[in-house]
């Protein structure tokens, strides 16, 4: 039976997306439904938040604000690579402290919304969360220097063209499979769908050549506590290629 749930599993994985939330699905319906009844002010509030907590988030030493025109006005993104932690590691801060939830943490950045529902409490205690997370007794200067430190050593995350696909999805969805090492996955055909989540994006599909930087990505994201969905070691340990 559990053979047939996991075969299941894999099926659906396939097919649907990455990320599925019967929540997000639910406050849409709820926004459009909102924006029908008030389209031209809905918005206002929210916005002047945003922009109140990007001002007091610059001045906490420490973390940084993506800002940029034409960016969502909707959304505050906080770097926090100059503290020492990861995205990761302050989005449990924020939760745990003052029961904050993010969007979208990363490595390097931390990621808000803004929504119709927030109010002048909710920014004020996520204020309060960063400022109580660099005066934590977890939070050393000299982890913060460690990293900086060593940032530019860190896998090179941009965008590359070098992907090969060997097999068809299809065609490696149904061949017969084999564990092997995560080591020695290099140059091998994928035979799973490995996606850290956040943010929901596939690092390696089945089919495709596992490059050594994709191996190198994996083990960054093993190290920084993201979750790796798909993948049917959870360790990272070993990886399933194709066996043809």
């Amino acid at each position: 039976m559990a053979k047939l749930e996991g075969h299941f599993s894999k099926c659906l994985q396939s097919l649907q997306t990455t990320s599925p939330s019967l929540l997000l699905l639910a406050s849409l319906d709820a926004t459009t439904s909102q924006l029908s009844q008030n389209p031209s002010t809905i918005f206002d509030n929210p916005v002047h938040l945003a922009m109140e907590a990007k001002h007091k988030i610059k001045l906490i030493p420490g973390y940084t604000i993506l800002d940029f025109p034409n960016i969502d006005p909707l959304r505050v993104t906080v770097g926090v690579f100059d503290l020492g932690f990861s995205g990761y590691e302050v989005d449990d801060f924020l939760f745990m402290d003052q029961k904050v939830v993010s969007e979208l943490p990363g490595p390097r950045f931390i990621t808000l919304p803004f929504c119709p529902g927030t109010c002048k409490e909710h920014v004020d205690r996520l204020i309060l969360g960063f400022k109580n997370f660099i005066s934590s007794p977890n939070f050393n200067l000299e982890r913060s220097h460690t990293f900086s430190h060593s940032i530019n050593k860190r896998v090179d995350l941009e965008p590359w063209i070098d992907i090969k696909m060997e097999l068809a999805p299809r065609e490696a969805f149904f061949a017969k499979k084999k564990k092997v090492s995560i080591e020695d996955a290099v140059g091998k055909i994928c035979g799973e769908l490995v996606c850290p989540f956040p943010p929901g994006i596939p690092i390696t599909t089945p089919g495709e050549v596992i490059s050594e930087r994709v191996i190198q990505i994996l083990l960054q994201c093993k190290d920084e506590g993201v979750k790796l969905v798909g993948v049917s070691d959870p360790l990272l340990s070993s990886i399933l290629i194709c066996d043809v």
